[in-house]
C-alpha cells in the first residue's frame, strides 16, 4: 500500500516540518541519525486537514461569536469545536493507514502495543513562535480504536481555550493552523527528563543542565515535581553542580492501558535519581544531537531497562543570548582547519538560507566524486548544517578508506578516457528548460507550474554540478598527472609553465571568450569620446544612460552590440555562489557599466586582444617545440593529455556558465513567488524569499505556513544571517592569526613578482569605480567579473583562493603578482595606505614597516 497520510520515522527528516510538524521532522531526524530513539510513526498534517477542514465554516462561524474578553466564553466555544471534531468520522483512507501503522508498531494484531500518542503543530518548534506544549499528549495507548479516539483528541487540541487564546493574542489565523500526530512506541521509564545543551540559568555555552525524576518525563515537562538538577561541563562530563529534589510523584504506566500518577517513596526521593556513570552517558549522548543540530537543543529523554532513549529534541528559544561563538564548537584542530579553509575557499561568504540550498548542492557534488573513488564521507548537510532559524555551523566530517577505494585507478582511467559527448547532450537538456521558462509567462502561471519549474531547475542543476566535478577532477586526475610527469622530465625547469597555464593559455574556454568580447565593447566605446564621456560620468539607471547613448552620433553600432552581449552572456552573476543573493548582467545591466568603466581604464585597451593573440602565438610555439623535443610513447602522452585537459577545461567553464543560466530563471520563478508571497502576507518584501529555504518554499507558497509564522520565521533567519557574517569574518580571522607578522600578511603564492603602490579595498562590483591605475586591488575574492580590474591593478591581494584560482590564473595571464588566501586582508589593511607585494613568496607588508 502506498502510504498518504502516515510516514514511519526513517522516511522524514528535519526538512520535513510542513508534513508532520517540528516533533515528528525532529524524532524522524534523529532516528535516521542512528540515535537511540523508539519506534514510530506520524499522521501527516494532510490527514488533519482534511479532516478539520470539513468543519471550517462551522467553526469560523463559532469564532465570530467569540468574547475574547471572558475567558469562559473562550472555553464553552471551545469546547464546542473540539466536540464537532471528536464526532467527525476519520475517512476510511486514513483509518486505514493509521491502523496498518499500529499494527507494524506492534508486531501484529494480537500484540497491541503501548504508545505514545503526541500533537505535532508545524509552527511549535519555530524560533519565537513557542507553541510547544499548547496541544496534548497521550500515554500508554493501546489497542486500534482507542489509538484512533486519541489521534482526534490530538486534532481537536488545537481547540483548547489556551490555544485559542494564544493564538489571537499573537494574532494568528485560527483556520490556518493544523497538526501532525506522532504514534511511538512508549518507554516505560524508570527514570526520565529534560537537558538542555546550553544552561539557560546563565546561557553558559560551555555547560549543560540536566532534570530527572522517576517514572514517565512528562512529569517533569509539566512541573508536576521538582527534580533532581545537574550541571555538566560540555568539555570533560565532570558533574560541576548538583541539586536534590523532591521527586515526590512518578507517572506509571498501567499494563491495560493510561497511567497512574504514584508516590514516590522516602528513601528514593532521598537519593539523586542519576548515577555520575548515567549522568557521563546521556552527557555524551546529547552532545551528539547538539553535533547533529550544530546547534543548543532542549532534549526529553529517558531510562529503561539501563538502555537511554531519546523523546523528543528541539532548538532552545530561550537562552538570554543565544549567539554563536564561533562556526565552530571548540578548539580549531588542524582537520578543521582545513575544512574551513577549504569551504570558505569555495564559499567567501555566509549564505542566506536559500542560497545554502544551493551550497548544499555544490558541496555535495564535490563529495561524490571522492565517495565514488572510495572514500567515506558524510553528506554535505552534515559537514554544512544549518538550524531552522538560519544559524550555520561547519562540523569536520570523518572521512576514510573504503573498500571502494582499491577499484580508483581503474575508475580514473575509465574516466580519464570519457569524451565531452556526455556533457554536450546534457547541455541540449540545460538549454531546453532553460527555453521553456523564457517561453512562459510567470505572473500567469499556477503556484504548482512555478513549484514544478523551481523543483525542476534544482534538480537540472544538480546533475550539471555533478557533470561539473567528473570532468573538472576524475576525468582530469590521469592527464594531469600525466602531463606533470612528462613536464618535470622533459622540460626545462627554468621555462616550464605549469600544467594550469599550459592548459588555460590561448583557450577559447567561456570566460576568456566573455572577457575579450568586453573588451571589444570598450575599446567601441573608447574610439567615441562622447561615449566615453557619457559613461565615466553616468552613475544612474541603466535606461537613461541608453537614451542619452541613442543622441550621440554614431553610437547605434555600440549599443546594438552592447544588446547582443547582454542576451549572450547577461546570465554572468557577480556570486555564483549565492545566486539568489545576487543579479545577473541582464537583471541588473548598470553592474555591467561599472565593468566597462574599468575596462576603459587599462592602459593596454587598445592592444590586449592583441596580447591575448600574440600569447596565445608564443604558447602554440613553445608547444610546438616542446613536441619536437618528445619521442614515441612520450609525445603521444603529451598530446593526449595536453589536449584532454584543455578540452575538459572547456567544459568546466560551460557548466558554470550553464549553472548561472539555470539560477537566473530560477531567480525570475522566486522573484514571482515572491510577489505572491508579499500579498498574502507572508513577505514584506519578495526579496525576502532567499530566507526561505529551497523546501520550505512550496508549502508556503500553498499556504501551509500561517504568514505570521512566515514573517516571525523571516525575522529570525535575518539576525542570525547577520551573526553568520560575523562569524564568518571571525573565522577568517582566527585562522589567520598565527600566520600573519605584525606589519603585514602572509598568503599563498598566486603570481610571481613584486609590487607596491596604494592598497584600494574592493568588496564588490559597486566598489570598482574606486580602483584606480596602480592601485593594488585588495579585495575578498574574484570570480570572471572581476577580470577587467586586472587590467588597472598593480597587483592582487584577496582573502580567499589558491593557485588555481580565477584570480591566480588571470593575474599570471596580466603579469600581475599576486597573494591569495590572506584571510584577513580587506581587514587588516587601511583604504589608501601604501603596501608592497611579493608574489613569489605570498607576502604583503607595509611599505613603511618591511
Amino acid at each position: 500500500m502506498e502510504c498518504k497520510y502516515t510516514y514511519f520515522f526513517r522516511e522524514l527528516s528535519k526538512n520535513n516540518i510542513n508534513l508532520v510538524g517540528g516533533k515528528g521532522a525532529n524524532l524522524g531526524e534523529m532516528y535516521r541519525a542512528g540515535l537511540p530513539v523508539p519506534e514510530g510513526f506520524c499522521v501527516s498534517v494532510a490527514a488533519c486537514r482534511q479532516v478539520v477542514d470539513n468543519l471550517k465554516s462551522a467553526i469560523s462561524q463559532i469564532l465570530t461569536g467569540v468574547d475574547w474578553e471572558r475567558p469562559l466564553d473562550i472555553e464553552e466555544k471551545a469546547l464546542i469545536i473540539r466536540e464537532l471534531i471528536l464526532q467527525q468520522p476519520v475517512p476510511e483512507e486514513i483509518e486505514k493507514e493509521i491502523i496498518i501503522g499500529y499494527l507494524g508498531l506492534s508486531g501484529g494484531e494480537l500484540k497491541e502495543a503501548a504508545v505514545a500518542v503526541r500533537s505535532s503543530a508545524t509552527a511549535e518548534d519555530l524560533p519565537e513562535a513557542s507553541f510547544a506544549g499548547q496541544q496534548e499528549t497521550y500515554l500508554n495507548v493501546r489497542g486500534k480504536s482507542e489509538v484512533l479516539v486519541h489521534v482526534k483528541k490530538c486534532w481537536a487540541s488545537l481547540w483548547t481555550a489556551r490555544a485559542m487564546a494564544y493564538r489571537q493574542r499573537n494574532d494568528y489565523d485560527h483556520t490556518s493552523v493544523y497538526l501532525s500526530v506522532v504514534i511511538q512506541k512508549i518507554i516505560q521509564a524508570e527514570v526520565a527528563g529534560v537537558a538542555f545543551t546550553v544552561n539557560p540559568l546563565n546561557s553558559n555555552a560551555e555547560e549543560m543542565l540536566i532534570t530527572s525524576a522517576y517514572g514517565l518525563g512528562e512529569v517533569v515537562v509539566a512541573g508536576t515535581v521538582t527534580p533532581d538538577t545537574f550541571t555538566l561541563s560540555k568539555k570533560s562530563l565532570v558533574v560541576l553542580s548538583r541539586e536534590l529534589g523532591s521527586k515526590e510523584k512518578e507517572l506509571v504506566g498501567i499494563p491495560g492501558g493510561n497511567t497512574n500518577l504514584l508516590e514516590v517513596s522516602a528513601e528514593k526521593r532521598a537519593k539523586y535519581s542519576l548515577s555520575d556513570s548515567s549522568l557521563t552517558e546521556l552527557g555524551k549522548l546529547i552532545l551528539k544531537v547538539e553535533e547533529h543540530y550544530g546547534s543548543p537543543q532542549d532534549i526529553e529523554w529517558a531510562v529503561s531497562g539501563g538502555r537511554m532513549y531519546l523523546l523528543q529534541s528541539r532548538p532552545i528559544t530561550t537562552l538570554q543570548n543565544t549567539s554563536q561563538a564561533s562556526l565552530f564548537s571548540g578548539k580549531i584542530t588542524k582537520m578543521k582547519k582545513f575544512m574551513l579553509d577549504d569551504f570558505l575557499e569555495h564559499y567567501p561568504e555566509a549564505p542566506a538560507p536559500l542560497d545554502y540550498s544551493v551550497v548544499i548542492l555544490s558541496y555535495q557534488a564535490l563529495l561524490n566524486w571522492g565517495i565514488d573513488l572510495g572514500v567515506k564521507a558524510p553528506k554535505a548537510e552534515e559537514i554544512i548544517s544549518r538550524t531552522v532559524d538560519g544559524a550555520i555551523n561547519l562540523n569536520p566530517p570523518r572521512v576514510g578508506p573504503s573498500p571502494k577505494m582499491f577499484l580508483a585507478p581503474f575508475k580514473l582511467f575509465k574516466a580519464a578516457k570519457k569524451s565531452p559527448d556526455h556533457w554536450n547532450q546534457y547541455l541540449k537538456t540545460v538549454e531546453s528548460l532553460m527555453q521553456k521558462i523564457r517561453s512562459l509567462k510567470l505572473k500567469d502561471e499556477k503556484n504548482e507550474v512555478l513549484i514544478q519549474l523551481f523543483q525542476q531547475i534544482f534538480s537540472t542543476a544538480e546533475t550539471v554540478c555533478n557533470l561539473r566535478f567528473f570532468y573538472f577532477i576524475e576525468a582530469n586526475a590521469v592527464p594531469m598527472a600525466v602531463l606533470s610527469m612528462v613536464l618535470k622530465v622533459f622540460a626545462d625547469k627554468a621555462n616550464r609553465p605549469s600544467t594550469t597555464d599550459l592548459t588555460t593559455t590561448g583557450l577559447d574556454y567561456k570566460t576568456a571568450i566573455i572577457d575579450r568580447e568586453i573588451n571589444r565593447l570598450a575599446v567601441e566605446l573608447y574610439r567615441n569620446d562622447e561615449l566615453t564621456e557619457l559613461i565615466l560620468k553616468h552613475k544612474g539607471i541603466f535606461s537613461d544612460f541608453v537614451e542619452k547613448a541613442k543622441l550621440i552620433p554614431e553610437s547605434a553600432q555600440f549599443l546594438n552590440r552592447l544588446e547582443e552581449f547582454l542576451r549572450a552572456y547577461g546570465n554572468r552573476t557577480e556570486k555564483m555562489y549565492q545566486p539568489f543573493s545576487s543579479k545577473s548582467w541582464e537583471e541588473e545591466p548598470a553592474l555591467f557599466l561599472i565593468l566597462l568603466r574599468a575596462a576603459l581604464q587599462d592602459p593596454f585597451l587598445l592592444e590586449r586582444e592583441a596580447k591575448d593573440n600574440e600569447a596565445k602565438k608564443k604558447h602554440k610555439m613553445w608547444v610546438k617545440r616542446f613536441q619536437s623535443r618528445l619521442w614515441g610513447p612520450f609525445r603521444k602522452l603529451f598530446e593526449w593529455s595536453y589536449h584532454k585537459l584543455r578540452e575538459n577545461h572547456i567544459i568546466r567553464e560551460e557548466t558554470l556558465f550553464a549553472l548561472e543560466g539555470l539560477f537566473s530563471y530560477a531567480r525570475r520563478i522566486t522573484g514571482e513567488m515572491g510577489n505572491r508571497l508579499v500579498k498574502t502576507g507572508c513577505l514584506s518584501n519578495p526579496e525576502e524569499i532567499r530566507f526561505l529555504t529551497r523546501e520550505e518554499i512550496p508549502g508556503i507558497l500553498l499556504g501551509e505556513i500561517t504568514p505570521e509564522n512566515c514573517l516571525k520565521l523571516i525575522q529570525t533567519r535575518k539576525n542570525n544571517f547577520t551573526i553568520n557574517q560575523r562569524l564568518w569574518k571571525k573565522a577568517l580571522f582566527d585562522l589567520s592569526e598565527e600566520n600573519h607578522p605584525n606589519e603585514g600578511v602572509k598568503g599563498l603564492p598566486g603570481s610571481p613578482g613584486l609590487a607596491e603602490g596604494p592598497a584600494r579595498i574592493v568588496m564588490n562590483v559597486k566598489d570598482f569605480d574606486k580602483l584606480k591605475k596602480g592601485d593594488i586591488l585588495v579585495c575578498p575574492y574574484t570570480d570572471p567579473t572581476w577580470t577587467p580590474l586586472f587590467g588597472i591593478a598593480a597587483a592582487v591581494v584577496a582573502d580567499t583562493g589558491g593557485p588555481l584560482s580565477h584570480a591566480a590564473i588571470v593575474a599570471r595571464e596580466y603579469g600581475l603578482p599576486a597573494v591569495l588566501g590572506t584571510k584577513v586582508g580587506t581587514t587588516f589593511f587601511k583604504d589608501g595606505e601604501k603596501v608592497i607585494v611579493e608574489g613569489n613568496k605570498g607576502l604583503v607588508f607595509h611599505k613603511d614597516e618591511k
